[in-house]
């Protein structure tokens, strides 16, 4: 194959791998990076994606352009996805049951999550249909945990037979809606996604930024989107949802950090924690800081195509 880079044509290219980290409705931001990217002619061969980046690597492994992507988040009413599993009559009737049984503790009498999920599955399904992860148009691998036997699950196009990560499972038949839906799965939010006996949850717990599984497929070269927590203060946790949130990004600050450095070979970190990741009307900014985030990297990217 000949390639043209800076007007150069070279006859190899290594191949390219791109992992988009979660972060929440910050994960927009890796629509900005695609498009930076898109638009400087960057290939990318492989996509991975956890949580919020797995939502956005699979538009974009089914073939969705990054405009196509920001112009159905302008058309989204967040609330309009969200099914509300406890209200707050749930909860007097918890704190009761608690109180007359003195056996539990009042944690034990609550629902495994508060968001039962349903909804924004079925609302991704209207853009994948009945595709599996097989079935990208490039290779794709979303992440998830297994609570019960803490490993990781990879939803992933067909690897090469040396597959090297430790307490890993993989699966290559699962609907792309499954698999997205519970690497969203975020403890205590969302309830767990059942699927072939496991219970599975955000793939953040144990792999936010899933490089290692780009290099196993068969990716040369990692370009690695983090959006995940840098040690920043943060005093506007107030809600049981937010210190949930805040102590998964707070443990895995340092797996993200240990991985990356062995697997990235170029790091895009766009700067977004102070604006409202609740609000979705934010998109756009969060979209042009993505884009800028991977201008300020295009060239060492570049350098990649030609090492």
């Amino acid at each position: 194959m000949i390639v043209n880079i800076n007007k150069q044509q070279r006859n190899y290219r290594p191949k390219m791998g791109v992992a988009l980290s979660g972060g929440g409705l910050r994960g927009t931001s890796h629509i900005g990076v695609l498009k930076a990217l898109t638009d400087h002619n960057i290939p990318i061969d492989y996509i991975s994606g956890t949580s919020a980046g797995a939502i956005v690597a699979t538009m974009y492994a089914c073939g969705y352009s990054p405009q196509q992507m920001q112009a159905i988040i302008q058309n989204i009413d967040i609330h309009d996805l969200i099914d509300l599993k406890v209200t707050t009559a749930d909860l007097f009737k918890h704190g009761f049951k608690w109180l007359l049984s003195g056996k539990f503790r009042f944690w034990s009498v609550l629902p495994t999550g508060l968001i039962k999920g349903e909804k924004i599955e079925f609302f991704l399904s209207d853009f994948w249909h009945q595709k599996t992860v097989r079935d990208t148009k490039i290779p794709l691998a979303i992440t998830a945990v297994d609570i019960n036997s803490a490993d990781t699950v990879f939803f992933t196009s067909p690897l090469p037979p040396n597959r090297a990560i430790l307490n890993a499972r993989y699966y290559h038949n699962t609907l792309l809606s499954e698999a997205v839906r519970a690497s969203i799965s975020i403890p205590g939010i969302f309830f767990p996604k059942k699927y072939r006996g496991m219970t599975l949850v955000d793939g953040a717990v144990k792999n936010n930024l899933p490089t290692d599984i780009l290099v196993h497929m068969g990716a040369e070269k990692v370009i690695a989107v983090d959006l995940g927590y840098a040690g920043q203060p943060n005093y506007e946790i107030s809600t049981v949802g937010e210190i949930l949130m805040q102590c998964i990004e707070i443990m895995g600050r340092e797996v993200t950090l240990i991985k990356s450095e062995q697997y990235a070979d170029v790091i895009i970190r766009p700067q977004a924690y102070d604006l409202n990741y609740k609000d979705l009307k934010h998109a756009s900014e969060f979209i042009r800081r993505g884009y800028h985030a991977a201008l300020e990297k295009i060239n060492e990217i570049k350098e990649l195509l030609l090492s």
